[in-house]
């Protein structure tokens, strides 16, 4: 169950001091959503938190109970937005990180509950279950090394706590059973030094084991051993894609096609790595292949029309999705229903990005027609409607698909700007505000901020959101030198 705290903190958004009679109305729609959650009514609470929040948006406490109320009623994306908006208006709000860490653990998302929960340990560092936490999160992603100081940290803090040892005994057995594994695989390959596969599952399990450079040194004997083997290559891009070292996975697969022209696999995967490095050229070409050798398969298609998206060869890209979308209007199946759905969500993007704003408007609703509350679908004719300049209908679109998809920043950026083309101002500032919670790197979003921000008379935290922008653009600019 989530962490419920209360209080009756109102915390300003955006540097501003929430107003007495905006905190007030705030402070009784929270009472009132209270006493719905304590007798389970979680529908009713949200409905009052939520009203709490439209009448003080600076509220933290307020965006904390309506995350609460969202994770009781099983809205996990909701919640999610919620809580990191709290978080965003205050950053001391423990239990939002908490609460936030676990529903992450829940949902498989260990990497982002890690980050949770150390984020809350920097708030307090002598609580015990927070580290049982931070090393369940470790666990989970496999660093057993990690897990074990942290369930140790938890039995210094807290020697009675028997949920810590009893996870630190767990975690021991696992990494001697995974010791136990590797062993016994450098038994087999000492057996026969000789046996390519036997290298390859030593590989496994020293990636499994986090061990990179061991899996890299018996690569390296695997190449001296057949260096004419497209094996010993997969294994190599295989190590080279557990490190995300794009460059070197790049050439691996390259040398994997060198040597075996008609593996669709490799080919697949040559594809994905250039485009990675922004060899769009290469990685068309290499797609295209794949079509060649698996003229029936959808995934083939469609990374090959995705790649001359992102390379803004728009009507190649158009026509491959159009093409697409023909081939399974006739959709019975789920798997074939999943295939339209996505080719008509490619053809309505592509449409815009190629300013033919009317076609994709029509794609968008040909798309809702088959697909009603398609989040995709309303966003591609949101956007349609923006450009077109049918602001009023754009926010409706872009409302909706915000509903179904309430942790996408870039639907609350554009949603944020046409507030602003409609003179909605303050509820252009919230949704930026939003946005930038949700991604707190995201340029455009400061961007838009600074413009709404701007336009409410507010210059100098105008001038804050834009020096965010700029450092923000110039660290991209350095990790793309590097």
């Amino acid at each position: 169950m989530p962490q419920d705290e209360r209080s009756s903190e109102t915390p300003g958004a955006d540097g501003r001091s929430s107003s007495a009679a905006a905190s007030g109305a705030a402070q009784s729609y929270i009472e009132q959503g209270n006493v719905a959650a304590t007798s389970g009514d979680y529908e009713g609470a949200e409905e009052a938190f939520q009203s709490a929040v439209a009448a003080d948006p600076g509220n933290a406490r307020a965006r904390y109970d309506l995350a609460l109320a969202r994770q009781n009623l099983g809205d996990p994306e909701g919640a999610i937005a919620s809580y990191m908006r709290a978080i965003q208006l205050n950053p001391n709000l423990i239990e939002a990180y908490i609460n936030l860490g676990n529903l992450y653990s829940e949902l498989g998302l260990e990497e982002e509950a890690l980050d949770a929960f150390q984020h809350a340990l920097e708030l307090d560092s002598g609580n015990d279950e927070l580290f049982i936490n931070l090393g369940d999160a470790y666990r989970g992603l496999g660093f057993y090394e990690d897990a074990i100081l942290a369930y140790r940290q938890a039995q210094i803090l807290n020697p009675d706590n028997t949920l810590a040892a009893d996870n630190l005994r767990d975690v021991r057995e696992r990494l001697s059973e995974q010791a136990d594994y590797i062993a016994d695989l450098e038994r087999r390959v000492d057996e026969d030094p000789r046996d390519l596969s036997r290298y390859a599952d030593l590989v496994d399990g020293y990636l499994e084991a986090h061990r990179d450079e061991d899996a890299l040194n018996i690569v390296n004997q695997m190449i001296a051993l057949a260096p004419d083997d497209p094996t010993t290559y997969v294994t190599q891009a295989q190590v080279y894609e557990h490190m995300d070292a794009v460059d070197e996975a790049a050439d691996a697969w390259q040398r994997v096609v060198e040597i075996s022209s008609d593996d669709a696999e490799a080919w697949e995967h040559l594809g994905t790595w250039r485009e990675e490095q922004g060899r769009f050229d290469d990685s068309i070409a290499a797609y295209r292949r794949w079509v060649e050798l698996q003229p029936d398969s959808p995934a083939a298609r469609f990374s090959l029309a995705e790649v001359l998206r992102d390379a803004e060869r728009y009507d190649e890209a158009i026509a491959t999705f159009q093409q697409l979308a023909n081939d399974f209007q006739d959709a019975h199946g789920e798997e074939d229903r999943e295939t339209l759905q996505a080719a008509y969500a490619g053809l309505a993007a592509c449409q815009n990005l190629a300013a033919k704003h009317a076609d994709a408007l029509a794609t968008a609703n040909a798309f809702l027609d088959r697909f009603p509350d398609d989040p995709q679908a309303l966003y591609e004719r949101a956007s349609a409607y923006d450009a077109l300049g049918r602001h009023e209908e754009a926010i409706e679109s872009y409302e909706a698909a915000l509903k179904g998809n309430p942790l996408d920043e870039g639907i609350c950026n554009d949603l944020a700007d046409t507030y602003l083309q409609v003179g909605r101002i303050d509820d252009a500032i919230e949704m930026a505000q939003t946005a930038i919670s949700l991604d707190p790197t995201f340029a455009v979003g400061y961007e838009t901020l600074a413009q709404a921000l701007q336009r409410a008379g507010r210059s100098t935290q105008a001038e804050d959101a834009l020096r965010h922008a700029a450092q923000i653009r110039a660290a991209e600019a350095e990790d793309t030198e590097e």
